[in-house]
């Protein structure tokens, strides 16, 4: 059950109206209530979301009071965890119960005390709620029944339906639904927010979230609205600034919608801060003050990376993407000097990048550089590598060198980093070492936070020995949800608003996998199966009004048969000896001779 349009968020602004998506109430039952004796129960709703509980009245003496418990970890079976880690939730309140009205416990939340200000807070007079999967119960009337019980949480409108993922690894459709879990659940201030610590928007968490929300609802506003209000309040690493151009891009790929773009041009090429570059091309980034180059987060997720050269490759890397996109906007908007001279920083950024920063005895890039000596520095990371392929500065001859080294390396990275190691190592073709990365039990995976730690959210950081304070419903650790449609099974749009789309499936060692991919233009399924090109064989949906450009995963003769279609299909192109094929709207049936 649901009560829609619960609440409609908008703050003025100098600039523009800072507005959040509508919310809505969602009431859940418990998974499981146990009497414990004594009027002690303990409930299990299962999974954890934003919200508080109700209980229903009852057949209850007048002046009755309860003991309530909520929290999101145990210490025990059936005992709730009272002195957590610092950002994991706890709250215990006395509740009077009564015959006539519904009771629920007047929860609090107060910011981190060196937090001064950008917390969001909830509108004026609504209830105030908090992150919780289990429930004790102390004092409870002999009368009391499990269904009296239920949880009442706030998210935004959520289609459950619009997605839909499995495959024959049954870890890799637990981590998926995890991730799918985590995007609807942190939903409930109305913009994507770091979570219950700070309850704030910040760049690199929209960015991540954005992509993942897209691929599991045809629903644009909450990643749209978010990205405006980080132009209007943004944060302090340079790189999440750099990326508001990123944000923007894909509001506009997904949706069709130019309206943001157009309404915030001037913003977004502020963003680039092209102040910044030296005049060889690269980014002169920060060490201190308000902005600061940050890499990734927190600092032991960052390889060793070196911080000290003022010309990171890694912000620079966000730089050249974000000049990039510019130009493309820039030509879309019909500013042709504003795009000529954008491709024109590009090009340039480029060139120094694979000139200055590229160690090629190593075969790999390296972390830095001073600007005034041009001395490079002796360390490569990870991170110096995978941000580049992810970000489009590798050439094509350097991918196998690159990918070679991030191998080597393996997940070294954050939550937040993990997002473009996947795609850098998706993009090299190395399908494999991807999967087997979302598949892993070990300390930095996801299979570590729910098997292991027990959140059934995903994580601020991969354990608690790596960030201490980390909280439990962090939605930026949600690669996953959108690295499987956009990756792994290779739909992504081409065109905006998915007029145009490409399919390339990399299903590596999957028996089978499906997939239900939402898009402003109907859904777009697709399933494959087989793991060689004898028995590998592909079924794809392309909805009305769109085209798919589809690149067989073997080489060989592909061969595409459609059922009431019309249009035939036809080879497009090759891509490293991979046939791509048009195909235009319809239920195609794909496999290679």
């Amino acid at each position: 059950m649901h009560r829609s349009l619960l609440i409609s968020f908008v703050l003025s602004s100098s600039i523009f109206a800072l507005e959040r998506s509508p919310v809505i109430e969602v009431t859940d039952k418990p998974l499981k209530v146990e009497d414990l004796g004594g009027g002690r129960f303990f409930v299990d709703f299962g999974k954890e979301t934003f919200g508080n509980i109700r209980i229903t009245p009852g057949n209850v003496p007048t002046g009755t009071k309860a003991r309530v418990h909520l929290g999101e970890q145990l210490a025990a079976p059936r005992s709730i965890q009272r002195k957590p880690g610092p950002s994991i939730r706890y709250q215990t309140q006395e509740l009077a119960l009564s015959s006539n009205t519904a009771a629920s416990p007047s929860l609090k939340w107060a910011p981190p005390d060196w937090m001064k200000e950008g917390w969001l807070e909830l509108p004026k007079g609504a209830q105030q709620i908090m992150p919780f999967r289990y429930v004790e119960l102390e004092g409870m009337p002999p009368s009391f029944k499990a269904e009296q019980i239920q949880r009442v949480s706030v998210q935004i409108p959520f289609d459950e339906n619009a997605a839909a993922f499995s495959s024959s690894d049954t870890h890799l459709n637990a981590v998926w639904n995890l991730c799918k879990h985590s995007v609807k659940a942190t939903s409930f201030l109305g913009l994507y927010v770091d979570g219950d610590r700070e309850r704030k928007p910040y760049e690199a968490d929209a960015l991540i979230n954005q992509l993942s929300h897209y691929c599991l609802d045809a629903r644009y506003d909450t990643g749209r609205l978010t990205h405006e209000y980080l132009l209007e309040k943004p944060t302090w690493p340079t790189e999440w600034r750099l990326q508001s151009v990123i944000l923007a891009w894909h509001d506009y790929l997904w949706s069709g919608d130019d309206t943001s773009l157009k309404k915030h041009y001037n913003e977004l090429v502020g963003r680039a801060m092209t102040r910044q570059r030296t005049p060889e091309g690269l980014f002169r980034g920060w060490n201190k003050g308000d902005i600061r180059d940050i890499v990734d987060w927190p600092t032991v997720e960052r390889d060793g990376y070196d911080m000290n050269p003022e010309v990171k490759t890694v912000v620079t890397a966000f730089h050249y993407r974000a000049v990039v996109l510019l130009a493309i906007i820039a030509e879309h908007l019909g500013k042709r000097e504003d795009a000529a001279r954008f491709k024109g920083m590009a090009e340039v950024t480029y060139k120094a990048v694979n000139e200055s920063l590229w160690d090629e005895a190593k075969g790999c890039y390296m972390d830095g550089l001073d600007p005034a000596t041009q001395d490079r520095s002796g360390h490569a990371s990870s991170h110096a590598n995978f941000f580049p392929l992810a970000l489009g500065l590798v050439p094509a001859d350097r991918v196998p060198k690159v990918a070679a080294f991030l191998k080597s390396r393996g997940m070294v990275c954050s939550v937040y980093g993990a997002q473009f190691l996947l795609e850098a190592l998706f993009d090299a073709g190395e399908s494999e070492t991807a999967l087997s990365m979302m598949t892993s039990d070990k300390m930095r995976s996801w299979r570590n936070m729910s098997e292991k730690v027990g959140a059934t959210i995903t994580m601020e950081a991969w354990d608690p020995s790596l960030k201490p304070n980390l909280d439990w419903n962090h939605a930026w650790a949600t690669a996953p949800a959108n690295i499987i449609p956009r990756k792994l099974m290779g739909i992504e749009p081409i065109e905006p608003g998915f007029k145009r789309f490409s399919v390339k499936p990399q299903t590596s060692r999957l028996k089978n996998a499906k997939v239900k991919l939402p898009t402003p233009k109907g859904p777009i399924l697709l399933e494959v199966s087989g793991t060689t090109a004898a028995d590998w064989k592909a079924k794809l949906v392309v909805p009305a009004g769109t085209v798919a450009e589809f690149t067989c995963p073997f080489a060989g003769q592909p061969v595409a048969t459609g059922s009431a279609n019309k249009t035939p299909s036809r080879v497009l192109r090759q891509d490293k000896n991979r046939s791509v094929i048009g195909l235009p709207p319809g239920t195609w049936e794909l496999s290679v001779k």
